[in-house]
């Protein structure tokens, strides 16, 4: 029996060289073998394309969508008509069209080379490698960023096309030039400047066009500074400015009451002086505010708009004072805070601002009054009161650092709306139970007394216990075995998997395939003949097993000849395997009978 075995196992590998066309190259080395055929065959067919695509996604979402040189030309054709196997480790798997890559047409990949990038090598931009440290050719994207840097740092958009061209990079139509990428838009006569007045020597960067004195002599030789020329003139015509300053006066509004107002009433001196008796509203206007805020009315109002703030004008001074608006309180109306239902001495001066909780009513109901002083600050900004800025890092200085799985837990998680806001603070909850819900009954109650969940479990990941299986050493096919096959659910629904009074025995585990042969005596163990490795024996002792040596021709025999498959006296059907055969004429015929006989 044992020759017969023997001759078996020596005949496995030659029958599949004989079954095998060859070896497979090095980037399918990992499923070569005649147990890995079905990877990409199936019974009476070639190479399936489903089997290919299972492995290579990404190439098959590139058919589906019929992109690239794959999806535009391969679609529902055989693999293997270019990827040819089962020639070597070292052959090559493409049979590119052309004979090569740098010899491929690039119109077949649904994106031609122009201008200079005919002159680009393949690797110049498929960079990316495999494993093997071979060139790969997908998920390229034809987009100018995907291989140039953006010098102009994306200011004028991804569309490099719209002054260059694939000649020549410094080359770009300048009259096709679209002036709105850049920082300054042409209006009015700019439109009909030559680039070159501007631009001189093709000095594209670093130019001067923050104010008109950039390009233009101030003809007034600096009588309205600081005001820029925008207040009286625009890029229309340099005339006009007259209707301009009535339009749109440098810093007093000619709307309403003023409009009927002459020039010469408030400028006795001429137009462009400065009225003899001052240009400030103090000067023809009664002061409301008793001088509190300054002469500068227009510092907050604008023009004529007395009664209402100027939003613009209102919000820029408030960075000028105690209390700079940012975040979300730029949004909030003025009136808000300064309420028109106050005194006028403390609508706008006085006003408490040193804590949130002069305006905001505290949410948290004074859980938090000894830390920090009880401000907002430490968790909350003025961008929002969510997210909080309370992090990983300041929860590790409480009572309960977060680490594993608790650092991806959302706070509400743990911190749930039990009062009528958020309790923060989960007074008495440390232990994992307080929390989660024991899923092993009361089979661990005396390692949770010692210690809880942490006996077995990390917060890293609780799939993956710490367990020493030394009472029972797991070894062969154990060690591979899940650990819900042997510690599977209890009988009932509801009762948990079990991990204490588990049968040590094989029969606990696995049926008696021989059906009680060996329960008889001389009574036999699974471990007799078989191991942990695999149910197969690796070698059988037939003299000192089963008590008869297997000598001369028996040596190579069929164990079936002599081991068929019967019933058995119990009813059974199986491999017999106790024959209770002795003698040679229990098996064979005499050819030798007596005459007589």
């Amino acid at each position: 029996m044992l020759l017969v075995l023997g001759l078996l196992a020596a005949w496995r590998p030659a029958a599949a060289q004989l079954l095998s066309p060859g070896p497979l190259a090095n980037a399918h080395a990992s499923i070569d073998g005649d147990n890995n055929c079905g990877k990409c065959h199936q019974s009476g067919r070639q190479v399936v394309e489903a089997l290919c695509l299972s492995c290579h996604k990404d190439l098959a979402a590139r058919l589906a969508a019929g992109a690239g040189l794959h999806g535009r030309n391969y679609k529902g054709k055989a693999c293997e008509q270019c990827h040819v196997e089962h020639i070597g480790r070292g052959a090559k798997l493409v049979r590119w069209p052309g004979g090569s890559p740098d010899k491929l047409d690039h119109d077949l990949t649904g994106w031609t080379l122009e201008g200079d990038h005919r002159q680009v090598t393949c690797r110049k931009c498929h960079t990316k490698t495999s494993s093997l440290g071979k060139a790969q050719y997908l998920g390229e994207k034809p987009a100018c960023a995907s291989c140039h840097k953006d010098v102009h740092t994306g200011r004028f958009g991804k569309d490099c096309q719209r002054c260059h061209d694939l000649t020549e990079w410094k080359a770009f139509d300048q009259k096709a030039f679209d002036h709105k990428l850049a920082r300054f838009a042409l209006d009015g006569k700019h439109r009909d400047v030559a680039c070159a007045k501007c631009h001189p020597q093709d000095r594209w960067t670093g130019l001067d066009f923050a104010t008109c004195e950039g390009c233009h002599q101030d003809p007034h030789r600096g009588e309205f500074k600081p005001k820029a020329c925008t207040a009286c003139h625009n890029t229309a015509g340099w005339d006009g400015a007259a209707d301009k300053l009535r339009q749109d006066h440098p810093w007093l509004s000619l709307r309403g009451g003023h409009r009927r107002v002459k020039c010469e009433t408030c400028h006795d001196r001429g137009n462009t002086k400065a009225p003899s008796k001052g240009g400030a509203c103090v000067d023809c206007h009664r002061q409301v505010h008793q001088a509190r805020f300054g002469n500068r009315c227009e510092s907050c109002h604008g023009g004529i708009q007395w009664l209402g703030l100027a939003d613009k004008i209102g919000r820029d001074a408030h960075d000028r004072t105690s209390y700079p608006l940012a975040g979300r309180h730029t949004q909030v109306a003025c009136a808000a805070c300064h309420k028109p239902a106050l005194p006028v001495a403390r609508r706008f001066r006085g006003l408490a601002t040193d804590r949130c909780g002069a305006c905001h009513a505290d949410v948290h109901q004074g859980e938090f009054a000894s830390r920090g002083g009880g401000e907002c600050g430490p968790c909350h900004g003025v961008d929002g009161f969510s997210p909080t800025r309370f992090g990983l890092r300041d929860h590790a200085s409480t009572a309960f650092p977060l680490e594993g799985k608790h650092e991806a837990t959302p706070c509400s998680g743990c911190h749930l709306a039990a009062r009528p806001r958020l309790d923060l603070r989960v007074p008495g909850k440390r232990a994992c139970a307080d929390c989660h819900a024991n899923p092993h009954g009361q089979q661990f109650a005396a390692e949770m007394s010692r210690g809880g969940c942490a006996q077995c479990h990390a917060a890293a990941d609780w799939h993956r216990p710490r367990i020493d299986h030394a009472t029972w050493p797991l070894t062969g096919a154990h060690a591979r075995a899940a650990c819900a096959s042997c510690h599977g659910a209890g009988k009932q629904a509801d009762q948990p998997a079990a991990y204490r009074g588990v049968p040590r025995d094989c029969a606990g585990c696995h049926d008696d395939v021989h059906a009680g042969q060996f329960a008889t005596t001389p009574a036999r163990a699974c471990g007799d003949c078989h191991d942990t490795r695999a149910f197969k024996l690796p070698a059988f002792d037939h003299a000192a097993l089963a008590r008869y040596p297997l000598d001369g021709k028996h040596a190579p025999a069929r164990c079936a000849a002599c081991h068929p498959t019967a019933e058995l006296r119990n009813g059974a059907t199986a491999v017999r395997y106790r024959l209770g055969y002795r003698e040679c004429r229990d098996c064979h015929a005499n050819p030798h009978r007596e005459p007589g006989r």
